[in-house]
């Protein structure tokens, strides 16, 4: 059976094409280029492999598909999980409403200066990060407060930098509320999953009335606050929305910030919201409209941030081979109320990603897996075209599905897949894009986790620049 060409690899070239544009993309060392339709047909037959092509092979050519260096494992983002409780019901919670299988309760501002000061004393990054999580966090202000103001005042005296970043459902954010975040200098992820018909479904008070009037109007508040720059809007879908393409519309015409996160919520087999394979045509459908609609708001002078495609865009550029999307268990870990620290906050109550305690410190030997994961990759990776840029997935996810960490979840690799070949074509598309990453992120750290610097702030920045040069 003939293969079509769009999916064939050779001599550890895979070839692809994405909505009318011709790829080659180096599986060894992350290096792509566009191919013209003459090329693209000269290879097509078989006939002559990528070397014989004039002035492809040395585009493809570069860093080979190899651990760098040996970094740092100790950690340098730090998940507060300051409140185990909740004031949603959200229909796809995985977290038991901030329980993870226990019992509502908060952290102490105590266990969070302590937690505070394990971060500073077990890492030597200059850069660290605290992530404020839940449950939601805003119902333990005491702990946010405390702790972050004590993270500041240690960083500023060690002369390193702290980034405060704080996941909420958006409820609590009251004027008050955000002007002290402000203040701190904080980011904010606000979960929305679109118009009111959609977010109200899935997103209910206790009481069964829906969040997203309540939402809404501190989104808008926040907007019209210095703050307004640092808000993400995050939503979520599940086999019900696998459609997702309006609900991304809607909150990039509403403008309540100019960064969107909407992302999978993978959930147990026997969850009638789970996505399933069978979802998959409905899911890249959206993905498709929603690259389109990308690329149409940065050709019009409005650009908005998606995270996800931001990054794939980001990692294509840089064409680095990295060794994890978030570091879990190594650069990443999460601390629980009582002071436990595991993998991530996603892995909180998993036996296997219980890594120590505060007052113990890690547990270096039930860390090992984590750490071999983190330098080898996984074994399930090894033959995917994908493997030096993606980061293997979710660690979390494949321990939940394949009770393994070497083995990576399947149906989220296609979605992550889908998302870089439609990167490959909004680069093409929009050039504009390789010039904000190359001038702006071209030396970030990739392992340090999601990324913090939205495209489109690097656009503004490069116009800020090129005003004052004509000046």
């Amino acid at each position: 059976m003939k293969r079509q060409c769009g999916e064939r690899a050779a001599s550890g070239i895979k070839f692809l094409t994405v909505l009318g544009r011709h790829y080659a993309y180096n599986v060894k060392t992350a290096r792509w280029a566009e191919l013209d339709g003459k090329t693209w047909r000269r290879l097509a037959r078989l006939r002559e492999s990528p070397g014989e092509i004039p002035g492809l092979a040395p585009v493809l050519e570069g860093q080979p598909d190899s651990p760098r260096q040996e970094e740092s494992l100790a950690p340098k983002n730090l998940i507060l999980q300051v409140s185990h409780a909740c004031n949603l019901r959200c229909r796809y919670c995985s977290a038991d409403f901030g329980r993870y299988g226990g019992s509502f309760r908060s952290m102490s501002p105590q266990t969070a200066a302590r937690a505070i000061d394990f971060l500073f004393e077990s890492s030597d990054a200059a850069d660290l990060a605290v992530t404020y999580f839940g449950g939601e966090p805003l119902l333990n202000l005491d702990a946010v407060f405390s702790s972050a103001r004590h993270a500041l005042g240690r960083a500023q005296r060690e002369g390193k930098t702290v980034a405060l970043h704080l996941v909420t459902n958006g409820v609590g954010l009251l004027p008050q509320t955000l002007m002290r975040l402000d203040e701190l200098g904080f980011s904010l992820t606000v979960s929305m999953d679109g118009p009111k018909g959609c977010h109200d479904r899935l997103r209910p008070f206790p009481d069964g009335r829906g969040s997203h009037g309540t939402i809404a109007r501190q989104l808008e508040i926040a907007g019209q606050m210095p703050i307004g720059r640092r808000v993400t809007v995050r939503g979520t879908f599940t086999r019900e929305s696998a459609a997702f393409f309006p609900n991304v519309r809607y909150l990039v015409r509403r403008r309540f910030s100019n960064n969107i996160a909407y992302e999978p919520v993978f959930l147990p087999p026997s969850n009638p919201l789970a996505l399933r394979w069978q979802d998959l045509p409905d899911v890249r459908e959206a993905y498709r409209d929603l690259a389109r609609l990308y690329v149409d708001r940065w050709r019009q002078g409005e650009p908005f941030c998606l995270w996800d495609i931001d990054d794939a865009i980001v990692q294509l550029v840089r064409a680095r081979p990295r060794r994890s999307r978030c570091g879990a268990g190594v650069a990443t870990l999460a601390v629980t109320a009582e002071g436990d620290l595991y993998a991530c906050h996603m892995s909180t109550g998993m036996g296997e990603a219980r890594l120590g305690n505060l007052e113990g410190g890690l547990d270096e030997k039930q860390r090992q897996p984590w750490v071999e994961r983190f330098r080898n990759g996984r074994a399930g990776c090894a033959n995917c075209w994908l493997r030096a840029l993606c980061g293997g997935g979710c660690n979390t996810h494949a321990i939940l599905y394949n009770k393994d960490l070497g083995s990576p979840y399947r149906l989220e690799c296609r979605l992550i897949e889908h998302r870089y070949r439609l990167a490959l074509w909004m680069l093409s598309e929009v050039p504009e894009l390789r010039e904000a990453v190359s001038a702006n992120l071209a030396g970030t750290d990739s392992d340090r986790g999601h990324l913090l610097t939205p495209l489109w702030a690097c656009r503004e920045l490069a116009v800020k620049q090129a005003v004052n040069e004509s000046v």
